[in-house]
């Protein structure tokens, strides 16, 4: 589920629940380097290329420097409790959960 999905009273909820462990990890370098890049995408690479080139350096360390709060804001995008999250993990919701988040524009906006 997407931050854009949520809808009516839910809304206030899921923003203070994320709101500390969207600034922990906005406040790590390698997430501005994920988000909110430095540089220029080169000219010779289409936009995908680029994002994908991001997510492969800067998502890693995120997620090993940020697993509680990826854990956080995942249980609550998908209204269940951390320790429901962690327990239903599988390889294939994470990686479905978190290009979900990344490509999330309600959720990036926040790093921007």
């Amino acid at each position: 589920m997407k931050l854009s999905d949520i809808k009516g009273e839910r809304v206030f909820d899921v923003i203070a629940d994320i709101i500390d462990p969207i600034v922990n990890i906005a406040q790590d370098p390698d997430a501005a380097e994920l988000f909110a890049p430095k540089g220029e995408k080169p000219e010779d690479m289409d936009r995908w290329t680029y994002f994908l080139m991001r997510v492969k350096r800067s998502l890693p360390p995120l997620l090993k420097t940020h697993r509680d709060d990826f854990v956080t804001i995942l249980a609550v995008v998908n209204d269940v409790t951390p320790k429901q999250y962690r327990k239903d993990l599988t390889m294939q919701k994470l990686f479905s959960d978190l290009i979900e988040l990344v490509t999330d524009q309600e959720f990036t906006s926040f790093f921007g």
